[in-house]
């Protein structure tokens, strides 16, 4: 079976599971919370679609792993957890914004032109790996950057494959409502 099949059909098991937990469960969901919930079985689906078997990809372990231990966002402390760490991010953007800005480039003469454009390019050549490590599940683990873009790409091109599937779906349930409308 090819990896977009794989993929919807762990997609409609997860989402299956989820409208039926979702029934059962006495508060209404917000569309926030479903939004995630998609997005968390796609996810899901799509790491264990790419499976471990194919490749050393650390990517898919990593989501399955983060799914088996995340806590489940519609309880009470889950959410108050989320909004914690949220403001945390905002307040560590907004410090990094204000000392980038208050900070006076020095004026470089000669020789050290040369010197300095390398030194600048090697800061931002680790900021973005720095970066990439975070976005990639499991690039933290990669010991190399050579290995981290290797992940990244395979991370990529299983992402893309994933927006097809999610966007047929989206298709395919808009034209069946639509469908439905004109039979009513």
């Amino acid at each position: 079976m090819g990896f977009k099949q794989e993929l919807l059909r762990n997609l409609l098991l997860s989402l299956r599971a989820r409208a039926a937990e979702a029934c059962s469960a006495s508060d209404a969901t917000t569309l926030q919370v479903r939004r995630r919930a998609v997005k968390r079985a796609a996810d899901v689906a799509m790491a264990a679609a790419r499976g471990h078997g194919r490749g050393r990809a650390r990517w898919p372990k990593a989501i399955l792993a983060a799914a088996d231990t995340a806590p489940s966002s519609s309880s009470p402390a889950a959410r108050g957890a989320c909004s914690v760490r949220k403001s945390t991010a905002c307040k560590r953007v907004a410090r990094t914004r204000r000392c980038a800005a208050g900070t006076k480039r020095s004026v470089v003469r000669g020789g050290d032109a040369a010197a300095a454009a390398s030194a600048v390019a090697r800061r931002m050549v680790k900021r973005r790996t720095m970066a990439l490590r975070k976005v990639i599940p499991g690039g933290h683990a990669a010991v190399d950057e050579a290995s981290l873009l290797r992940e990244t790409l395979d991370y990529v091109v299983h992402l893309r494959a994933q927006v097809d599937v999610l966007r047929r779906v989206a298709e395919a349930a808009v034209q069946r409502s639509s469908t439905f409308l004109l039979l009513q």
